[in-house]
């Protein structure tokens, strides 16, 4: 993984992890220390990364509402608020879409 601060590929992997588990990094060009979601759009994100695109997932093929979204991971135990559920889809919807049709039309574009 490239350092997100300098570019620089002489980056080393810390032996401890986040408190969500992802990866740490330590830059040797420009002593930065990073995790696997530095530098994306989910970087500050109080959830797991896979969580948030379940629910923005749902969100666009089910057409469940935002509360609706809300009351079905509380019932799994994750709380968050239906605000929380329109910030993630303002930021992921783009990209999904994006990457949705890159792949519709191919690698050759």
């Amino acid at each position: 993984m490239d350092c997100v601060a300098c570019g620089s590929f002489e980056v080393t992997e810390r032996p401890e992890r986040t408190a969500q588990g992802y990866h740490r990094f330590r830059c040797r060009t420009c002593s930065k220390q990073y995790n696997e979601r530095s530098g994306t759009v989910l970087n500050h994100a109080q959830y797991p990364s896979d969580v948030i695109a379940l629910v923005v997932l749902w969100r666009l093929r089910y057409r469940l509402t935002l509360r609706d979204l809300t009351e079905m991971f509380l019932i799994r135990g994750i709380v968050f608020s239906y605000e929380a559920v329109r910030e993630w889809e303002a930021k992921l919807a783009p990209l999904l879409a994006d990457e949705l049709r890159h792949r519709r039309r191919g690698k050759g574009g």
